[in-house]
């Protein structure tokens, strides 16, 4: 079976984002559009691809997403996740679906031809998501799907979600499935969610099913609740890869401006409040990227990768995000508070990494959480377990 794209290479990344990306970020972002011409030319170029070899799912290239997502942030969020979203469907049928549903929808979500919507959210459920109440009561070899998701990217314009669905109960600790809906079905109604601040064009919105029969194929071959924090695993990778990028990107914009801006007989780089500003911006930038890179090459170790690297690159990376964003809007001045500057954007899109795919509250309490129960079981943080290396 001919390969889904073409094999992405750094420099044809490079070539993609200064072709198709950072020339129309700008009016992306300032009229909210939906970038469905940058989505297929990624396609086109294999950039949702990077995780497949030629038609098969191959963990052992998580890494690659990192540099991916970083780039595509740095230019654009909103693209970044348009784009990268076209890679965690397929992840997830790839690994647990049917032959017939993964031969419907994986090639043409690769190409950007078709959307998917990763529905979990609830209007009474975000981060404790025990508490969804959308349940899918068996009907013969079907399932009959009831309830409402919000906060989903590609509820609007996509062609089908994976949803998340408690089974023949809305008990809180009732079984859970995944389920594969065409989005066309019967009884499926949707639209966009308020508008946002940051990642302004990516379609987001919610999604009511009633009574919407699903058959029974549809249902992802893994427990529900196991199989969607799976592909949220790979989605906090790309959101601290995320963060790691609108970090370079302040870090780059901050420099010119310093270096260029006259002040007092000299530029604005000369003063040491500048440079000290620059100088956590790059410390930092290398800290999270290479959490967030640990945690890529833990996920392609499988099992959903390593929790606490995942919870600690997403944490740090996006903080730290918010933090240096915002410092690049203050070394530009007044420029940098114009709503459609590129650090003002950067400094927009930084917020929503500390809010989506788990707040950065959740992870410090995860984090937390695990550290203490392992103390009590006599185990130390894995994080402070020092590495041997004198032999």
């Amino acid at each position: 079976m001919e390969a889904y794209a073409p094999e992405l290479t750094s420099a044809g990344l490079r070539a993609f984002i200064a072709e198709h990306i950072t020339p129309h970020a700008t009016d992306i972002d300032r009229e909210a559009r939906f970038p469905a011409e940058q989505v297929a030319a990624a396609g086109r170029a294999g950039v949702p691809a990077v995780l497949m070899n030629g038609t098969e799912l191959e963990l052992s290239r998580a890494p690659r997403i990192v540099e991916v997502s970083e780039s595509l942030a740095a230019a654009s969020m909103a693209c970044g996740i348009a784009i990268t979203n076209c890679r965690l469907m397929p992840y997830l049928l790839s690994r647990y679906a049917e032959a017939e549903v993964r031969d419907r929808w994986v090639g043409s979500t690769l190409r950007g031809e078709t959307y998917g919507a990763f529905a979990i959210t609830e209007p009474h459920a975000g981060t404790d998501v025990r508490a969804l109440s959308t349940v899918a009561r068996r009907d013969g070899e079907d399932y009959v799907v009831t309830g409402e998701k919000l906060w989903v990217g590609y509820a609007p314009n996509g062609s089908y979600s994976i949803t998340l669905a408690k089974l023949d109960s809305d008990e809180r600790d009732a079984t859970m499935v995944a389920l594969v809906i065409d989005l066309a079905s019967e009884g499926v109604t949707r639209g966009h969610g308020e508008e946002l601040s940051g990642v302004r064009g990516m379609a987001n919105g919610w999604i009511k099913y009633d009574n919407v029969r699903v058959p029974g194929v549809n249902r992802l071959n893994v427990e529900g609740f196991s199989g969607m924090m799976d592909g949220l695993n790979l989605a906090r990778i790309d959101a601290a890869a995320f963060a790691v990028g609108l970090i370079r990107g302040a870090a780059e914009e901050a420099i010119s401006r310093a270096a260029t801006r006259p002040a007092f007989g000299g530029t604005i780089g000369d003063l040491p409040s500048i440079q000290a500003k620059i100088g956590q911006m790059l410390a930092d930038y290398r800290a999270a990227r290479e959490l967030t890179r640990l945690a890529a090459e833990s996920f392609a170790q499988g099992g959903g990768g390593d929790q606490d690297l995942i919870s600690m690159a997403k944490l740090f990376a996006a903080d730290a995000s918010r933090r240096h964003t915002d410092e690049a809007v203050q070394v530009f001045g007044a420029q940098g508070i114009g709503i459609w500057s590129r650090v003002n954007r950067l400094n927009r899109d930084s917020k929503i990494t500390q809010i989506f795919d788990g707040t950065s509250e959740i992870h410090e309490t995860m984090l937390g959480r695990r550290a203490v129960r392992g103390h009590l079981r006599g185990e130390l943080p894995p994080a402070l377990v020092i590495e041997e290396l004198l032999g």
